[in-house]
């Protein structure tokens, strides 16, 4: 054990002082002392800083502007974790990273939507200033993925990094699977546990698996992607009569996953909710858990019918996790030191590989339908994909009860009446999101459609 006279002291500021926030602070403040490097927290910024739970017994550390906290010379480190609720925000916090690596201070965020949006300005500044970003926090929670990826799959080929990124979705999906709960239970249910924010749309929209995403696509395959330029779609239309398809039928669950998928020179980059068979791996990865799989050249490339080589898992929301992650990535620049920028860690040389347009990403897929129960439905439904060059693998028909047709027309607020009603599941051969777009554009205003069709991808039948 070092001694006190051998123990070297490296100071740090925070930016922030909600869920994330204060779990760091609950970490420092009972770190051991004794330790070869002394992490040394002296200055908190917050706007309300009354209330906080370390207020009362270290006010002196709070500042209610965050350049109180940016420009103090004790200050070597700043960690950004102050986690916006408004896009509107985004400019500032990058504003607060760009001032830090301007002061000469290396930087530690857990905020993804601040480097998908301006991480190509904000990398620039750190290799002017010779200081680094790093940004571990920002994917998977506690999962060391960003440091796996850029250090022990350093001399690995990237063909594939996916899996479930959002804590938040996969608890809401578990509970509406096993727990029989519908969309909106399962969602409190995740606000009241502290999994989802009082505003969920960043969650259950896909935006912040899409950040995360962009971030995990920079590092595996050197793509450069602005927010809003892939397929993305949330998980708000899924419904309990899905997960019943899913498993009475299809011998599947509904999982959200984040998939960056090489193919050939370009590269396919999607969030979507996906069909995914049970004896799949990721199908047992349950609550706010999250999983993410990485398949390279060099290991196999998911040969013998693997989905990938490699599987890290471990708690994906929560502030304790999190805290982790950003104070291991503070531990190592202590220990190195905040100098020496080595640049954003890429697998792949940046321009190497270009990101496949999204209406040419192929696959099968899963299309529930809620229509009026007459005949030739399913035939002039079949027409419509046959013009377009696409054929049904399955049609899905369960015989529902008088109660889950009950539970359809209440929940979509329809005016037939249960018996008038037909739940029906097709699944199509290899098709594009292409000709998934055109089909439903026609077929949506037939006369016998109730229901806006839910659609989404069915994993792992390429």
């Amino acid at each position: 054990m070092a001694s006190s006279k051998t123990r070297q002291k490296v100071g740090v500021g925070l930016l922030g002082s909600g869920v994330v926030g204060e779990a760091i602070q609950d970490i420092l403040f009972h770190e051991p002392r004794g330790a070869a490097t002394e992490i040394e927290l002296h200055k908190i910024y917050t706007r309300n800083p009354t209330g906080k739970k370390w207020h009362a017994r270290r006010a002196a550390l709070f500042a209610t502007k965050a350049e109180e906290v940016i420009d103090d010379p004790r200050v070597e480190i700043v960690i950004e974790s102050l986690g916006h609720q408004e896009p509107t925000e985004l400019a500032a916090f990058r504003d607060y990273i760009l001032r830090a690596l301007e002061k000469g201070k290396s930087v530690v965020t857990s905020d993804k939507a601040v480097l998908a949006r301006y991480g190509k300005e904000i990398w620039a500044a750190a290799e002017k200033s010779g200081r680094q970003v790093r940004f571990e926090a920002c994917v998977g929670g506690g999962i060391p993925i960003i440091r796996s990826l850029s250090e022990s799959f350093a001399v690995e080929e990237p063909e594939a990094v996916f899996g479930i990124v959002n804590g938040t979705c996969n608890y809401i999906l578990s509970q509406m699977e096993k727990g029989g709960k519908t969309y909106g239970e399962a969602l409190k249910e995740a606000q009241q546990r502290g999994y989802a924010e009082t505003n969920p749309a960043a969650d259950v929209d896909g935006s912040d698996a899409e950040a995360k995403l962009l971030l995990l696509s920079r590092v595996a395959f050197g793509l450069e992607i602005q927010p809003g330029a892939i397929w993305r779609k949330g998980i708000e239309q899924i419904h309990a009569v899905d997960f019943r398809y899913a498993a009475r039928t299809g011998a599947s669950t509904i999982k959200q996953l984040a998939v960056a998928k090489r193919n050939g020179a370009s590269v396919e980059v999607f969030v979507s909710p996906v069909l995914l068979a049970r004896d799949n791996l990721l199908a047992d990865i349950d609550g706010a858990t999250n999983a993410i799989c990485f398949a390279g050249g060099r290991s196999g490339g998911a040969r013998g019918g693997r989905d990938c080589d490699y599987v890290l898992v471990g708690p994906g929301a929560g502030g304790g996790p999190t805290a982790v992650a950003v104070l291991g990535d503070v531990y190592e620049l202590a220990r190195g030191g905040p100098n020496g920028f080595r640049g954003f860690p890429n697998l792949v040389a940046p321009g190497t590989l270009s990101v496949q347009p999204e209406d040419e990403i192929k696959g099968s897929f899963y299309i529930r339908f809620i229509v009026k129960d007459r005949a030739g439905i399913v035939g002039d439904i079949g027409q419509t994909f046959g013009r377009l060059h696409v054929n049904i693998s399955e049609i899905w028909q369960l015989k529902h009860s008088e109660e889950e047709r009950r539970s359809l027309t209440q929940s979509y607020s329809l005016k037939e009446k249960p018996s008038e009603i037909l739940p029906f599941v097709i699944t199509l051969e290899n098709a594009t999101v292409r000709q998934m777009r055109e089909a439903l554009d026609s077929i949506r205003d037939r006369d016998y459609i109730l229901v806006e069709p839910v659609w989404f991808p069915i994993w792992g039948t390429k």
